[in-house]
C-alpha cells in the first residue's frame, strides 16, 4: 500500500509539473511600444520641441496633459487624443509635439509586432526665475498668433544644436550634466537678441548653451493678427553624458 500512495503522489506532483509547465507555454508575453533611444531620448524630444505657448506662460497656467496614441505594428503613431487636458493651447501644443515624434520601436505579443496604445504625460512648467513669454512691446497677445519658427522648423533646430553643442570638457570630468534653459527675443525681422540663461546647470554649461545660442541664424518672426512682433523665446539645451 505504502509504495501504491508513493507511486499515486509521485504521479500527482509530474501531471502538476506537466499542467504548470502547459501554462507557461501560453504565457502572454508583451513588451510595450518603446521610443528609439529609450525615455531618456524621448524626455530629451520633449524638452527640445515644446514651445510653451506664450497666453499660458502669459497667464503663468501649468499642468500636465496626459496624452494616448496607437503605434502601430509598424512603429507609427496614430489616433492622437488628451485623456486629460489642462487648457486648450497647452493641449494643442503637446498634441502637436506627439505628432512629430519619430517612428517607435513597436510593441509585441508573443514575439509578434501588433498596435499598442500608449500614454504620455507632457508636463508645462515655468521656473520660478523664468519671465512669461509676452510681446516684447507688453500688448497682451491675441488668439491669433504664430510663435517664431527656426528656418526648416523643429527639427532642422534639433540639427542645429546637435552639430553646434560641444560638451565642456571640464563638465566631462566632472560628470555635469543637466538641460540649460535659454531665453531670447526673437525680434520683428526674426533676429536673436536679449539672450540669457534662464535656468542654470552649471557654469561650463550656461556658458556653452550661451555661445551657441548666439550662432542661431534670423528666426521666421512671430506674427500677430499677420503682424510680425517681437516675442521671447524659450529653447532647452540638454547635455547628457
Amino acid at each position: 500500500m505504502k509504495t501504491t500512495k508513493r507511486l499515486m503522489t509521485l504521479l500527482l506532483v509530474m501531471l502538476a509539473c506537466l499542467s504548470i509547465g502547459a501554462q507557461e507555454a501560453y504565457i502572454d508575453e508583451t513588451c510595450p511600444p518603446q521610443f528609439p533611444g529609450g525615455d531618456a531620448a524621448l524626455i530629451n524630444f520633449l524638452n527640445a520641441n515644446i514651445n510653451y505657448p506664450p497666453k499660458a506662460a502669459q497667464d503663468r497656467i501649468e499642468g500636465k496633459v496626459i496624452v494616448q496614441f496607437m503605434v502601430k505594428k509598424t512603429g507609427k503613431i496614430d489616433k492622437v487624443k488628451v485623456l486629460r487636458s489642462v487648457r486648450k493651447d497647452l493641449d494643442d501644443e503637446a498634441v502637436r509635439v506627439i505628432k512629430m515624434m519619430p517612428d517607435f520601436i513597436p510593441g509585441k505579443q508573443n514575439g509578434e509586432a501588433v498596435d499598442m496604445p500608449y500614454t504620455i504625460p507632457v508636463s508645462f512648467k515655468l521656473f520660478e526665475d523664468m519671465e512669461p513669454l509676452t510681446v516684447s512691446e507688453g500688448s497682451d497677445v491675441s488668439d491669433d498668433f504664430q510663435p517664431p519658427m527656426f528656418p526648416g522648423g523643429e527639427e532642422a533646430l534639433m540639427m542645429f544644436l546637435r552639430v553646434n553643442v560641444k560638451y565642456p570638457p571640464s563638465a566631462v570630468k566632472r560628470n555635469v550634466q543637466g538641460t540649460v534653459v535659454m531665453q531670447f527675443v526673437v525680434d520683428k525681422t526674426g533676429k536673436v537678441t536679449d539672450i540669457k540663461v534662464a535656468k542654470s546647470v552649471d557654469k561650463a554649461l550656461d556658458a556653452e548653451a550661451t555661445r551657441v545660442c548666439k550662432l542661431l541664424p534670423d528666426f521666421y518672426p512671430a506674427l500677430e493678427n499677420g503682424e510680425p512682433v517681437s516675442v521671447w523665446f524659450n529653447l532647452p539645451i540638454t547635455f547628457k553624458l
